[in-house]
């Protein structure tokens, strides 16, 4: 099959679960028009334009920290031609999922003459470190919530598991589920055996050397206290522009910093799962909502006022992007002097 056909089917795929996840949501609060509109209507637009502004800076932030992986290899980016391809490159990512790395980095191989493979070796080791921090995050959250990861654990998977599915089920279907991925693993052996590198475990072996590799090369930054400094601190205005949204609203002022947390955490998982975080980063966001105990209108309003305004936020950011980034970088190329 076609590699674009194959995304595209993917991209499908997602899409088509997002928005039953969305429906999902809808469905399970059944609230009106008229309540979702009360409650936008009810909602303080100072603090939403705080979030917005920390999340702007957030993005900033992320385009200055990418010269500390880049000056290992004797690179540099202008800050706004950064900052352009970060907005650009979130843009990309609510249409085709990674397409934002791949245009993020073209962006800065076109304009600062960075060679496109090292670029996008830097962005890899950045969604490394994003995860490596995530994971601090949820082992903080873990030690802290405990209580609370333990219900909704209970609550949203152990027990509707167990109430659809008895021990010796799960055990039948575990053991169906190991025997099919053996089953493809022996079929797709067999239909390519004259590729190279066509054995499963030297792909998987040959992914994880890809993945990798840039990490092992982090040590080796020239101003790792910095870099780590500026690290933490994206994921700390990340969950600041979240918390200050929920002050937006009466119904989620009061839940506090440790619960937000949690919602952070999950809303993070979100967005990865499809493209954009459509409907998947709503129906968590709201699941957890209704788990403590808010109320069914604000419960699926905060979800959309998060993720709406942020989107209208990149779509106003990336379009000006496209716009600026030739018009500026033209101006550059006249006023240099000609040798």
């Amino acid at each position: 099959m076609n590699k674009k056909l194959k995304k595209f089917i993917q991209y499908i795929i997602l899409l088509a679960i997002g928005i039953l996840l969305i429906y999902l949501s809808f469905r399970k609060t059944n609230i009106s028009p008229k309540d979702l509109l009360i409650t936008f209507q009810n909602t303080n637009i100072l603090w939403i334009s705080l979030s917005l502004l920390i999340t702007f800076f957030s993005h900033i932030v992320r385009a200055y920290r990418w010269n500390y992986l880049l000056e290992n290899y004797n690179y540099k980016t202008d800050l706004f031609t950064a900052s352009a391809s970060v907005f650009i490159g979130y843009l990309a990512n609510y249409g085709l999922p990674r397409m934002g790395e791949v245009s993020r980095c073209a962006i800065v191989s076109k304009y600062n003459k960075i060679p496109f493979d090292t670029a996008l070796g830097t962005v890899l080791a950045e969604r490394i470190i994003d995860l490596l921090l995530m994971f601090i995050v949820f082992l903080f959250i873990l030690f802290f919530q405990y209580q609370d990861i333990q219900t909704l654990l209970n609550t949203y998977i152990l027990h509707p598991i167990s109430q659809k599915f008895s021990t010796q089920q799960l055990l039948i279907s575990s053991i169906l589920f190991t025997l099919v991925v053996i089953l493809l693993w022996i079929i797709n052996k067999k239909l390519r055996p004259n590729k190279s590198s066509a054995s499963f475990f030297t792909k998987i072996l040959f992914v994880i050397k890809n993945l990798t590799q840039p990490m092992l090369n982090i040590h080796k930054i020239k101003r790792p206290f910095a870099f780590w400094l500026w690290s933490i601190g994206i994921w700390i205005l990340y969950f600041l522009s979240m918390y200050t949204c929920s002050l937006a609203l009466d119904e989620t002022k009061h839940l506090g910093v440790m619960k937000m947390m949690i919602l952070f955490l999950f809303g993070t998982i979100g967005v990865i799962v499809t493209p954009g975080g459509i409907g998947s980063y709503h129906f968590l966001i709201t699941e957890l909502l209704l788990f403590y105990n808010i109320q069914n209108a604000p419960a699926v309003t905060f979800p959309w006022l998060i993720w709406g305004t942020q989107f209208i936020l990149i779509l106003f950011l990336g379009g000006l992007s496209f716009i600026l980034l030739p018009i500026i970088h033209n101006k550059k190329e006249a006023n240099e002097p000609i040798s």
